[in-house]
């Protein structure tokens, strides 16, 4: 009877890749210890670094590289390295056995590997190596593009040269020939070639680079293909399965085509104790199944993973989050049929609006004005909202503004989300939202020293705010005309149904003025039983800075009451303020909120000019002749505007942005907020000098918070840039308490 060594001279070994998953033993063997790994170093790891976690689009995202997420993300790494290098040790020895002529289980081959601690440091040490030169040239492809291919190109010509090395490897966990002797014998291989018709390949190098190659491009294009697929339930099974799965098809595969190397070039047993317990001398006796039994064992982790995501025993705030090109500093976000709808102006320059749907967003409209709109969630479902319009007079220096309503039902703009065609091509639909459109009021205008009704400046002299929350809708507005001073006009429209296809008017002359205008310039809420509602106004301070805060509350019936509820504007320039003038000067987007509380009295959020404090004023009637003023200091970089609302927990929620631009809601535990929680979401990243972003924080009908992300980068070297992102949580307060 031929012995293995005999019958491997005579017809040389098997390939490699039926050495790896001829037989189910050796992906087995590496893929328990592996998995088992990837689950308790997984959930250790999770619960430690649980505070700086969310769930972005079914996927967990680290929020902050805090000390605790560092020490978590260390142990995974460090444990999960541990078990696969004790697991490829397994793996090799039962490919040394099969090569051999042998069938080594899987659990003898643990029972070898374990005998073997000197090849599990070195595998162990190798793929920790490994794994920080990939992340280190990822990181320069992703911050230096030249540097990194530069950094790609060495990684690939040093892995070309010392490719022969890794026959060294079967030596090792054969135990037949110490460190220095195995690399020696390994870096002599190519010279001991026993012929192309063993190695069609030609050589050691060849083979493992062009195994390590080819897997590597069927892994990234398999991984590339999964990117394509829309978040789900299925994310975390996808991206950890695959991960799992490509690393250990990959390993194996590449020690088996080291141990057929070593084989080829070996005329005696590579396993001179393989007659041990464990060993099975019959060749032709396998498994069955193949690579399947160690491809379900890797992606038992990866269903568990699907499974936690999908129940977040943590407690991590989850929601979905969806890209849009930028979201300008004057925006506002409100519910829709399940998704959302975002209206984002830039003030006198641009508006839009777009609706999206979670993870994903339409194509974006222009309004129909560049002017100040507004929007809200109507009863039905759909949303309503009002515009000023300029309208073109008989002659250059006259015109008139119109105020204008729309009622878009979920009908309409199921069918306007999805229309083709972009702004401003032949088959886009009209500007705006679709819908029955109602005038409620015109105002005329004379214009002098060229100006027209058309002047991009005429959005400082206008304000609209639209509340649906009550009984029924309420409009808001005001507008000074041109060369009427500081005297305006105050307005509020009490629709008679939820389309607003009629409404009761009652108007009040104020004096006002701004500079520019921005979504919380004017705010309105109506009360429950619809018979009245209260109007925050922002006013602008002599000298430019600061921003008087007044609370108008108005009944149907047309009676008025006024109340100033920070006369100063807030401290601008010392205290708590950390921005500096140059910042200052870039700062169009302080204003205020006004919600109704669970008594039914108004409460109202204020940032005044270049303050980085928030002000809470829990009013303590319905006029708000009292009330508690809390501050909540935020230390602000970003210049935003207050974003707040209060959900049917009574409790004031407000959306922030801190210094390094980690998005978070507040949540607080009382109605005053004199107590709080931040429930952290997602950082953006450190912006330049002057930025100002564009933020908006609204519920849907599920109390589940919908918050519009805009960042404007500034850099020296390069053009500003800006972005945008739209979260739409996946319980009420983001599953803050």
């Amino acid at each position: 009877m031929q012995d293995s060594s005999t019958t491997r001279r005579m017809f040389g070994p098997a390939r490699a890749v039926s050495l790896a998953f001829g037989d189910p033993s050796p992906l087995l063997a590496y893929a328990v210890p592996s998995a088992l790994a990837a689950v308790v170093a997984g959930g250790v790891a999770t619960t430690v670094a649980a505070d700086d976690l969310s769930i972005v689009n079914h996927a967990p995202a680290l929020v902050a590289a805090s000390p605790s997420a560092f020490v978590g993300a260390a142990a995974f790494t460090v444990v999960l390295a541990l078990a696969q290098a004790f697991g490829l040790t397994a793996a090799t020895s039962a490919l040394l056995a099969r090569v051999d002529g042998r069938r080594l289980s899987a659990r003898a081959a643990w029972a070898r590997a374990a005998r073997r601690p000197g090849a599990v440091a070195i595998a162990a040490a190798v793929s920790l190596v490994a794994a920080s030169v990939l992340l280190l040239v990822s990181i320069l492809l992703s911050v230096q593009p030249v540097l990194g291919i530069v950094a790609a190109i060495v990684l690939l010509i040093a892995v070309i040269v010392l490719a022969p090395l890794a026959l060294a490897w079967p030596l090792l966990v054969a135990g037949t020939h110490p460190i220095g002797a195995a690399l020696a014998a390994g870096w002599r291989s190519p010279r001991a070639f026993q012929g192309r018709a063993a190695e069609p390949l030609g050589s050691p190098r060849f083979a493992l680079v062009f195994t390590a190659v080819s897997t590597g491009i069927i892994v990234l294009v398999t991984g590339w293909l999964a990117s394509t697929l829309p978040p789900g339930w299925w994310t975390p099974v996808v991206t950890a399965g695959l991960a799992l799965v490509s690393t250990a098809v990959v390993q194996v595969l590449l020690s088996a085509v080291a141990v057929r190397g070593a084989a080829l070039r070996s005329d005696a047993p590579l396993t001179p104790d393989e007659g041990a317990v464990g060993a099975e001398r019959s060749p032709a006796r396998t498994g069955r199944g193949g690579m399947l039994p160690g491809v379900a064992v890797l992606l038992a982790p990866a269903v568990l993973a699907g499974a936690l995501v999908a129940l977040n025993p943590w407690q991590v705030p989850a929601f979905a989050a969806a890209d849009v090109h930028r979201v300008w500093t004057s925006p506002q976000i409100v519910g829709w049929q399940g998704g959302s709808v975002l209206l984002s102006r830039l003030g006198g320059e641009d508006a839009t609006v777009r609706a999206c749907d979670d993870d994903a967003c339409g194509p974006v409209r222009e309004m129909a004005s560049i002017l100040p709109s507004a929007i809200a969630s109507a009863d039905d479902g759909g949303v309503l909202s009002a515009s000023w319009i300029p309208v073109e007079g008989a002659g250059d220096s006259s015109g008139s503004f119109e105020l204008r309503v729309t009622h878009s039902s979920t009908e309409q703009l199921a069918e306007w989300s999805t229309m083709s065609g972009a702004s401003g091509s032949d088959d886009a639909p009209e500007r705006g939202l679709p819908g029955e459109v109602r005038t409620l009021s015109s105002v005329e205008a004379v214009f002098e020293g060229g100006d027209s009704v058309f002047a991009r400046s005429n959005e400082s002299r206008m304000a609209v705010a639209v509340d649906s929350r009550g009984a029924l809708p309420v409009i808001a507005s005001v507008i000074r005309p041109p060369g009427s001073g500081d005297d305006a006009t105050l307005a509020l429209d009490f629709c008679a149904d939820a389309e607003c296809s009629s409404s009761a008017r009652t108007e009040l002359s104020v004096e006002w003025a701004l500079s520019t205008t921005n979504a919380t310039t004017l705010d309105v809420v109506a009360a429950e039983d619809g018979g009245s509602a209260a109007v925050t106004l922002v006013q602008r301070e002599a000298d430019g800075y600061g921003s008087p805060l007044r609370l108008l509350t108005a009944t149907v019936d047309g009676a008025w009451t006024v109340e100033t509820l920070d006369a100063s504007g807030g401290d601008a320039s010392g205290g708590d303020a950390t921005a500096d003038q140059a910042q200052h000067d870039f700062d169009f987007a302080y204003g205020a909120q006004v919600e109704r509380g669970a008594d039914g009295s108004p409460v109202i959020l204020s940032r005044a000019r270049g303050s980085d404090v928030l002000r809470l004023f829990s009013c303590a009637d319905e006029v708000c002749a009292d009330a508690v003023v809390t501050e909540v200091a935020q230390h602000l970089a970003f210049l935003h505007i207050p974003a707040f609302v209060i959900d049917t927990s009574g409790r004031p929620l407000i959306g922030t942005i801190d210094r390094d631009a980690n998005v978070a809601l507040v949540s607080c535990d009382d109605e005053a907020c004199r107590d709080r929680t931040a429930v952290p979401l997602t950082g953006l990243g450190p912006s330049g000098a002057g930025s100002t972003g564009g933020f908006a924080l609204s519920v849907d009908d599920r109390d589940r918070p919908l918050l519009a992300v805009g960042a404007r980068r500034s850099a020296s070297t390069a053009p500003s840039s800006f972005e945008g992102t739209i979260l739409t949580c996946a319980a009420a307060r983001c599953g803050g308490s």
